[in-house]
């Protein structure tokens, strides 16, 4: 069965992280998700109990609030503090091997490697999911099919005990073997007939991609409003889907319905703008659509929602070659 261990400051995202754990957990099973409220027990040792959960979770989830990198006391950052158990948890998270995912919440964006301490600056490398109140169900289903990429194999072995353990399942089970039985006996005649002349054998033919945009991307942009920014952009591959992230601005966001078809790549961002502290947060989706070359993507982005309209902007991000 698969198991997650849910990481989250109590102040910053408790309510997000309730929603998000009888999710997963109405979808994975009872008692997949750990959680410190729940899980530890009173007067139980917490950092000897976040070490021993994390030896056995196969997923870590790093839930990120709009407080979560700057909530502290008298100027002091708690993040900052090697003794604060967000803090202690994450560095466990990164150094155990563990697939590792930050969860942005409440309109958060993700932070860069300088806004985090060095003990876990490498957090700020992880592919991001952002879950909007808005969009809660998609978001939560497009974070459980990732989460099935990673544990193909126990997420099958859990459905098929849960189907076996539903009414019925006798029956469908017996239908099964009977029609297996009907196959192999099909098979048994077929081979006792003549033989004809062999047919050669063709593969089967594999689409690829017929361009190659994993990897690291940079691209100089200069926004309708006139600042400029250095921006960021990854692709990878999770299993057959392209997965990836962008910042945009200072916010690293997570790159959600990317296609890519023949030369021509599309996909979207998100992002959450608010004017004045009255207002309400609203979103922001960016939609990017452009060209590969070899070594350059030539984008478009265009913007909508939010409370400012904004001229498409064009740019080119050009391939980091590693060494």
């Amino acid at each position: 069965m698969a198991s997650f261990f849910l990481s989250y400051r109590r102040d910053d995202s408790a309510g997000f992280a309730g929603r998000l754990a009888d999710d997963l957990e109405a979808t994975f099973g009872a008692d997949t998700v750990f959680r410190d409220v729940d899980d530890i027990r009173p007067g139980e040792d917490f950092v000897q109990a976040i070490e021993s959960h994390m030896k056995t979770v196969d997923v870590v989830l790093v839930m990120m609030g709009p407080r979560w990198l700057t909530a502290g006391t008298d100027g002091t950052r708690r993040l900052s503090d090697p003794h604060d158990f967000v803090h202690q948890e994450v560095a466990a998270a990164l150094s155990s091997g563990r697939p590792v995912i930050p969860l942005l919440v409440g309109g958060a964006v993700m932070p860069t490697e300088t806004d985090l301490p060095a003990a876990i600056g490498g957090l700020a490398r992880r592919q991001a999911v952002a879950l909007f109140d808005a969009s809660w169900r998609g978001d939560v289903e497009r974070l459980v099919k990732s989460l099935r990429e990673l544990l193909p194999d126990q997420d099958m072995q859990a459905g098929a005990e849960r189907q076996a353990s539903k009414p019925g399942s006798l029956n469908l089970q017996l239908m099964l073997a009977g029609l297996a039985a009907i196959v192999v006996l099909g098979a048994v005649i077929m081979l006792q007939k003549p033989s004809t002349a062999p047919v050669p054998f063709e593969p089967a033919a594999v689409t690829k991609p017929t361009v190659d945009v994993t990897g690291r991307w940079t691209a100089r942009v200069q926004y309708s409003w006139g600042d400029q920014h250095a921006e960021v952009f990854e692709f990878k591959y999770l299993g057959s889907s392209l997965h990836g992230t962008a910042t945009y601005l200072k916010g690293r966001l997570t790159i959600e319905q990317v296609k890519l078809e023949g030369d021509w790549i599309s996909f979207n961002t998100r992002s959450q703008e608010r004017v004045g502290d009255d207002n309400p947060w609203k979103e922001v989706t960016h939609h990017y659509i452009g060209q590969v070359m070899s070594d350059t993507i030539r984008l478009t982005l265009e913007t909508s929602g939010g409370y400012s309209v904004h001229p498409p902007v064009e740019f080119t991000a050009e391939r980091v070659r590693t060494s």
